[in-house]
């Protein structure tokens, strides 16, 4: 038992000196979690009212009960019916007037109901917010961030508890919103500290994603799930959890989702593998520039070598983050899907003896590309790479596999990266 619950119990016992009071009222002040939890005490005492009346009344016939328990747990009583009123009078405050939001950003915004203001810092009380077009990003007093893409409908149940009937919201709950709820219309995602994408967009299911940190999802029969950063799932109608292959992300708007990607977006149209974990490739359509992340779940960017720059009809490809526990895996089988006119390109580790399926489908470029993973107390030198390519000029799908041959995969095999450019931007190497 920590602190905070020791300090809570003697609350609820109507033992707390004056000093302690002073503590608990410190902790509370400072944390919405604790004071979350707090209420949620208070609400657990309130379902034992009926019980604690009845045994009041038992005590009154019995000769052995003293009359300091009984006062004991009439304050008892009295607390906790004070905290449901508390949340009672809360709640309904939320129904009537709303949660205050304030607005950090927006980009073409229609709202289609309600008076929220477009202007950043503009402030008003919310509880059911619809968005017809752009992008909207508000803040609630507990500091969690919640960023919509249009078209969006939210209902805010209370400042740690809000409702995603439709649209994609990525939550940042900061540092004060651990437990946070998001309702979406086949799951509850519970934030455990973190920040996660919720896609409802697509009819009949719902993506998750999450970027950093965990989450827990809950079912309506009461299953719960965890999820870790680098993972998602795709939650359909009946509950089911089914396996999210990908997600595609947009470096210039920051905006994510997790449904199929449109016509044009990318010349990357899916990536899936073999394996039977939650792992989540990244797909950044334009997003191969110096310094960009290797990988979602770790470190790592591709750079320039010191001797070699990143050749120049290589930047703005479409990348893909693989994921980086795949890389010892020698059953591993990742299926790309390019569209037509497509080169695809693989980086492998040079002096990493190349598998058997990179050397029959693709061709060497002689370029080479960097990896550094950047780490505190390291030197972080950049590691180099082979460029590979393969034309696909009716674009379909490639077969990848494991990182290295079988017999040299162990601990420092490391993964390979994969990105595509239209066949005509790129110099044609020499068989």
């Amino acid at each position: 038992m920590n602190r905070f619950e020791h300090l809570t119990a003697r609350y609820y016992e109507d033992d707390l000196d004056n000093h302690e009071s002073g503590e608990l009222r410190n902790l509370l002040d400072g944390s919405p979690d604790l004071l979350r939890e707090f209420v949620i005490e208070g609400i657990r005492e309130e379902q034992l009212r009926a019980a604690l009346r009845r045994s009041c009344a038992l005590e009154d016939s019995l000769p052995f009960v003293g009359a300091r328990s009984r006062r004991s747990k009439l304050r008892t009583l009295g607390l906790a019916a004070a905290a449901v009123i508390a949340v009672c009078i809360a709640t309904w405050t939320y129904m009537t007037r709303g949660v205050e939001v304030e607005v950090i950003a927006s980009r073409g915004l229609k709202v289609l109901n309600g008076s929220l203001s477009p202007e950043a810092g503009s402030r008003c009380r919310v509880r059911d917010l619809t968005i017809g077009e752009g992008l909207l990003k508000l803040r609630l007093a507990n500091e969690v961030s919640i960023e919509l893409l249009a078209p969006a409908q939210l209902r805010f149940i209370d400042p740690m508890h809000v409702r995603i009937l439709s649209g994609k919201a990525t939550v940042d709950v900061g540092q004060h919103g651990k437990g946070f709820i998001l309702d979406a219309p086949q799951t509850r995602v519970v934030d455990l500290g973190t920040r996660f994408g919720v896609d409802a967009s697509a009819a009949g299911s719902t993506g998750v994603v999450v970027i950093e940190g965990s989450v827990e999802l809950h079912s309506s029969e009461g299953r719960v799930s965890q999820l870790a950063e680098g993972e998602g799932v795709v939650v359909n109608t009946s509950g089911t959890i089914g396996k999210l292959d990908q997600a595609r992300f947009d470096p210039h708007t920051g905006q994510w989702s997790t449904g199929a990607l449109d016509e044009g977006s990318s010349l990357i149209r899916s990536v899936r593998n073999n394996q039977k974990d939650q792992s989540v490739y990244h797909i950044v359509a334009g997003g191969l520039v110096e310094s960009v992340p290797a990988h979602h779940n770790r470190n790592a960017r591709w750079v320039s070598l010191p001797e070699a720059p990143i050749p120049s009809w290589l930047l703005g490809a479409d990348l893909v983050l693989p994921v980086h526990a795949h890389r010892d895996r020698a059953a591993l089988r990742v299926t790309v899907t390019v569209a037509p006119s497509t080169s695809l390109f693989v980086f492998h580790r040079r002096n990493q003896p190349p598998p058997a399926w990179l050397v029959d489908g693709f061709v060497p470029t002689g370029e080479r590309i960097g990896k550094v993973s950047i780490e505190q107390h390291r030197e972080n030198k950049p590691v180099a790479f082979d460029i590979w390519r393969r034309d696909m000029p009716a674009g379909g799908d490639v077969v990848l596999g494991p990182a290295t041959r079988p017999e040299s995969i162990g601990g420092g095999t490391i993964h390979y990266g994969i990105a595509a450019l239209p066949i005509e931007a790129a110099p044609r190497p020499n068989r």
